[in-house]
């Protein structure tokens, strides 16, 4: 098994759930022929360095996974016969692909991502309930405001 890095640009004019069911589809047939997906990157929609069939935005993903030639060829085949794909581009990483040690670095990123999103979601919550409970402005800063706020100069209009 090999390590690879796939990156391809899907037409810019697909909705949000046809762009997650491309990208789906060819999730799939890697996985379908034996290969471990070690990361999913959506970059978003992006400008084109050059126009490409006629359109200068595309939705770009990176793959990275470890698989055999087989299953690389047949994902390539899929990508040059389905339209809604306008580029692709496949990269060797590197000759050999230790399953092992990619599943356990895998685990490790996604329990660090889970961290962070529950440590956000914690924030979040906190700062609701201080803007819940009043402690959003204190009543001295909002006095300060008002204070503020009658010595601004007035203007004349004519």
């Amino acid at each position: 098994m090999r390590h690879y890095e796939t990156i391809f640009i899907i037409h810019p004019e697909l909705g949000d759930e046809e762009t997650a069911a491309v990208v789906e589809k060819f999730s799939g047939i890697l996985e379908a022929g034996g290969a471990f997906m070690v990361r999913q990157d959506h970059w978003g929609r992006r400008r084109l360095a050059y126009a490409v069939k006629k359109q200068s935005k595309g939705y770009y993903v990176l793959f990275e996974y470890g698989a055999e030639a087989p299953a690389v060829a047949e994902m390539e085949r899929n990508f040059k016969i389905d339209e809604q794909i306008m580029r692709f581009i496949t990269v060797k990483i590197g000759d050999s692909f230790d399953l092992e040690v990619m599943k356990q670095a895998k685990a490790e990123a996604e329990a660090k991502a889970a961290a962070r999103a529950q440590a956000a979601q914690q924030s979040a919550q906190e700062s609701e309930e201080d803007v819940g409970l009043g402690r959003g402005l204190d009543d001295e800063d909002a006095e300060e405001e008002a204070e503020d706020d009658d010595e601004a100069p007035e203007r004349d209009r004519d």
